[in-house]
């Protein structure tokens, strides 16, 4: 990019050096920051953030970009890296975050993504832009059964984590009965309590469990985070709902009703800015996958309708890669044409809807045999966005 002198820029009108700026990728975008003090202020802006969002920033032609979560060498860190760095240095390292116990959101939410575990807390990054944030403690030190997601208010332009954790109980079952709920406004200084009303407690606690014991983090979606109601959670027959949902914005809660069909190993995924469930076939009288069916809620009346299909078998034959063992398939997200799948050890494809095609993107080091549900918990899209975040003090190297 040339640059012209001081002068000459200064006569330039905002309006243009927008309009060139914004067509630029984002790592040229904050490499102009350092040509002088109006350009830093000007892409700092709010205005400018959303000028590129509109700009068409993440465009179907970008190629695919993972982030994924790594432990330190001496293990008692954990590092957070993209897909193209090559081995390179990490975009940040979060000291005392534990990575067996690391969750992240599979889709950041405009640029933003959230990471936590039990020990160190909760952080919230912007990859492209390399800022991180720490947010202030929990009042409730029981970490451990908690579930958490990151949304996005439209009507105020806030973003906002949401958790969902066990309450006072004798029991750790009775704990979940009595699930509670705590929202944190970025660039806030406190956790505020939430109502878990307008929904059965069962619900919540049938959300919260198997949020926990499936490590699946809740999907935001049209506005609303979304967790999957555990079929079998203190239910005698089969329950009328398949998701709690939660507004962002309203910060209350509702439910959405249960699907055609079992649901129980499905998970939750975000195509197209709709909430999806992806169901696993198995093989008859096998153990192994079939295929995987993407279904999607209608806005029309609140129902399930199938949207895509996946054959494990006849692209297993097709590629040369064994999808179909040991049974377990994840949906993260969606590029473009592109649906990511995360599979067992640690490798993630691009399946192109249209050709119906698969390519390798990433396969993670040092995942066992054992360790095949894990990996996802510690994937995320790339998405680059300029969105600002506010830092809170987070320990980085």
């Amino acid at each position: 990019m040339m640059m012209a002198d001081n002068k000459s820029m200064a006569m330039l009108p905002e309006e243009m050096i927008t309009e060139v700026l914004v067509r630029l990728p984002v790592k040229a975008i904050l490499r102009s920051r350092a040509v002088c003090r109006r350009w830093a202020a000007l892409v700092s802006s709010e205005e400018f953030c959303a000028a590129k969002e509109a700009a068409g920033a993440g465009s179907a032609t970008e190629p695919v970009k993972l982030l994924f979560l790594s432990r330190t060498a001496r293990f008692d860190s954990t590092e957070v890296r993209s897909s193209d760095d090559d081995g390179g240095m990490p975009l940040l390292t979060l000291n005392g975050m534990r990575r067996d116990e690391a969750r992240m959101t599979s889709t950041p939410c405009r640029g933003l993504t959230l990471l936590h575990d039990p020990y160190s807390g909760f952080y919230v990054l912007n990859a492209a832009t390399r800022a991180v944030t720490m947010l202030p403690p929990c009042e409730d030190k029981i970490l451990h059964s908690t579930t958490a997601g990151l949304g996005f208010d439209a009507k105020t332009k806030e973003s906002k984590v949401v958790r969902l954790f066990i309450g006072d109980g004798v029991t750790p079952w009775e704990a979940f009965t009595r699930a509670r709920c705590e929202v944190h406004t970025l660039g806030g200084d406190r956790w505020r309590t939430i109502s878990v009303e307008g929904v059965p407690c069962k619900f919540a606690g049938a959300a919260l469990f198997g949020a926990v014991c499936d490590k699946l983090a809740p999907v935001f979606a049209d506005g609303f985070l979304h967790w999957l109601i555990h079929p079998k959670f203190h239910f005698a027959t089969r329950p009328a709902a398949a998701v709690l949902s939660f507004s962002v914005a309203d910060e209350t809660f509702s439910w959405v009703r249960a699907p055609p069909f079992d649901w129980e190993g499905a998970h939750l995924t975000e195509l197209d800015s709709g909430l999806c469930m992806v169901r696993e076939d198995l093989l008859p009288r096998a153990s192994v996958l079939s295929s995987l069916e993407i279904w999607k809620v209608r806005e029309d009346n609140g129902g399930w309708s199938l949207e895509h299909r996946v054959d494990l078998v006849r692209l297993g034959y097709k590629t040369g890669y064994v999808l179909t063992v040991p049974q377990y398939g994840r949906v993260v997200g969606k590029q473009g044409k592109k649906m990511i799948l995360a599979t067992s050890f640690g490798r993630v494809f691009a399946y192109d809807l249209m050709s119906q095609t698969l390519e390798l993107i990433l396969r993670l080091g040092g995942i066992s045999r054992y360790e095949t549900e894990r990996p996802v918990a510690r994937i995320s899209l790339f998405k680059e966005r300029l969105t600002p975040v506010q830092r809170h003090g987070a320990k980085l190297q």
